[in-house]
């Protein structure tokens, strides 16, 4: 197999060579940068002595760079993959880090440890439902925290409406907001898994792009907080149920930004925390999309973002761009506001 070296955050590692990602031996996803930028400035920003598992761990990119970039992290990594356990091994001997690794399937790697670690990476290709349940009893019931990633959003955005019904448990909707839907849908199900355990699982930092989403929960546990979470679960318009609290942290999605200048993360990753850094301020399920908005009412031409978000600020109402819509806006203020501003 040849190799080439490649530089992430603070590592240097060797990947396969393959023409199409999805044909290497041993996965390692480039598309991926910003989505493990984001975990490494969100336990950076939680300040904690974390027990780390890279559950499937590919090239062992994730868990290398936490090990790195956060020192006292102490960091297991897991790929069933014999081709991948080794790779993860050069990686680790190459950048001169202490981890544990090993070779298992994902389910069997987590089915002899409860309550173990306070922090869990899945990151699979597609649904990470089959995950979900090994994961959240391996985790630390009191402030253990979990990453997931979902790449099936073909489903969760509305387009396979059968399968997300069929993994998820949900009617999805096909429309300007199904990227946020869509991560509703996911930590709705991530919450159901978890309250079987008498698990409450708080969101506390989530991200979509087009390929993927990305979301965070913080686990506590009692029956009546696990029962507390599942009252937010709710039908809108016919579809869900979708998670309807908060999406955000606000004060750890304000720590990540001011660890920016300090963490080595791409530009994607600048621009995403900071769009994020401003719409977590704003608590409300879903957004306004100023594009439709101005084809709906007629509008000859659409009105600039920042100005409709400064009339906003004006009028006493928060306002900020959403990272789920190139032409959304987040705000409190009610629709009739935001129609009578983009008119004026």
């Amino acid at each position: 197999m040849n190799y080439k070296q490649i530089k992430e955050g603070d590592i240097k590692l060797f990947v396969p060579v393959a023409k199409r990602i999805y044909d290497a031996p041993v996965f390692y996803n480039p598309h991926m940068v910003t989505n493990r930028d984001i975990s490494i400035l969100l336990l950076k920003a939680l300040d904690r002595k974390f027990y780390c598992m890279d559950l499937l761990a590919g090239t062992g990119v994730r868990g290398l760079r936490i090990k790195k970039e956060i020192p006292k992290a102490q960091v297991d990594l897991n790929d069933k993959n014999p081709v991948a356990y080794k790779l993860i091994k050069k990686n680790a001997s190459f950048n001169k880090l202490k981890v544990n690794v090993s070779k298992a399937n994902a389910e069997f790697r987590l089915a002899n440890y409860k309550q173990v670690y306070n922090y869990i990476d899945i990151d699979p290709f597609g649904t990470p439902v089959p995950f979900l349940d090994p994961a959240i009893k391996a985790l630390k019931w009191k402030g253990g925290i979990l990453g997931v990633t979902a790449t099936d959003t073909s489903a969760l955005c509305g387009t396979y409406v059968k399968a997300c019904k069929r993994k998820y448990r949900a009617k999805p909707l096909r429309n300007y907001l199904m990227h946020e839907l869509g991560i509703r849908i996911l930590i709705k199900k991530i919450q159901e898994v978890a309250a079987q355990y008498d698990i409450a699982l708080t969101p506390i930092f989530c991200h979509s792009t087009r390929h993927y989403m990305r979301v965070y929960l913080k686990a506590d546990s009692g029956a009546k907080k696990a029962d507390k979470i599942l009252k937010q679960h709710c039908m809108y318009e016919g579809a869900g149920p979708f998670w309807t609290g908060d999406l955000w942290d606000t004060k750890l999605a304000n720590k990540m930004y001011k660890l920016l200048s300090k963490t080595n993360v791409s530009q994607k990753t600048k621009k995403i925390i900071h769009t994020i850094k401003e719409e977590s301020k704003i608590k409300t399920f879903g957004f306004f999309d100023i594009h439709k908005l101005a084809k709906e009412y007629k509008l000859k031409q659409v009105p600039r973002f920042d100005r409709v978000i400064a009339a906003l600020h004006q009028k006493k109402y928060k306002a900020a761009r959403t990272h789920f819509s190139d032409s959304g806006i987040r705000t409190n203020a009610p629709l009739k506001t935001i129609v009578k501003i983009i008119k004026s």
